[in-house]
């Protein structure tokens, strides 16, 4: 995770995780060898929490977009283009492998806003098919369904089973799109999260314990990149080739202890000039 240093008016220093990143706050007036003793101990206290439960302290991330960006919303390749115009309202259209988003000269003019909802715009059909293809096994009469651009949950359903899935999901492994479509499905048979909607939810995926755990720490850290598939042959070609380049170049044991000494001391002194 990133980590922040700040220095503030305390006696002692303290670590905390916000929004998937370590804020480690020191005092302002202590000697810099003091600085990064705390440093030290305090990112070493909170790596172990976190280590042995991540789940706890990783917040879900925003989705975040940028001109020249190439996205992959169920893998489907989708390049960004952000462009200044003379129109009063911006507006995004999705088409041919593009999302061009035109700037107008109102206020929204957040790229990742306005992405997000061209997004959640041009996949609901698909979201829609998607849950109604699961809930051939349930047998629910449902309401409306929508896809949801929030933080806070993965998905939702109604007294009137009304169906919301977040918009997250569409950039994550296609498992949890199943999991949290069939929470919710389980939802319009049992209302509660009682042992009988668990036995529910186990019926189509038995495996949702695991998976539960997986979200809390997918959710954390989103990459909405495109990522090519190598070929197969040509990437165990490069494998081999950057194993032996390395085999070649690496460092003896004496250079490699040198290398992270200096290491460690020019990081620590980069954090206060």
């Amino acid at each position: 995770m990133e980590v922040e240093i700040v220095e503030a008016r305390l006696k002692n220093g303290y670590a905390s995780i916000r929004n998937g990143k370590v804020m480690i706050r020191v005092p302002q007036k202590c000697s810099r060898k003091r600085k990064l003793r705390i440093i030290d101990e305090l990112y070493g206290k909170i790596s172990n929490a976190v280590r042995k439960k991540p789940g706890s302290f990783l917040g879900n991330s925003q989705l975040e977009f940028r001109d020249g960006e190439i996205i992959a919303p169920l893998s489907e390749r989708l390049a960004i283009s952000v462009r200044e115009s003379g129109l009063v309202h911006s507006r995004v259209a999705i088409g041919n492998g593009m999302v061009s988003v035109k700037l107008g000269r109102d206020s929204s003019r957040n790229v990742s806003d306005l992405v997000s909802r061209a997004l959640a715009k041009h996949y609901k059909s698909y979201v829609d098919s998607y849950v109604r293809e699961w809930n051939r096994k349930f047998g629910s009469e449902l309401g409306r369904i929508s896809i949801s651009r929030g933080l806070t949950i993965w998905g939702s359903c109604s007294p009137k089973n009304n169906i919301s899935i977040n918009l997250r999901l569409l950039f994550l492994d296609r498992k949890f799109l199943d999991y949290v479509v069939v929470h919710e499905l389980s939802h319009t048979k049992v209302r509660s999260h009682s042992k009988r909607f668990w036995k529910t939810v186990a019926k189509y995926i038995p495996e949702y314990r695991s998976l539960r755990k997986e979200l809390k720490i997918a959710g954390a850290r989103i990459d909405t990149e495109f990522k090519e598939k190598p070929d197969s042959a040509s990437a165990v070609e490069n494998e081999k080739e950057a194993k032996k380049i390395a085999a070649e170049t690496a460092p003896t044991e004496e250079k490699k202890n040198e290398i992270a000494q200096a290491s460690g001391q020019r990081n620590m002194l980069d954090y206060f000039g």
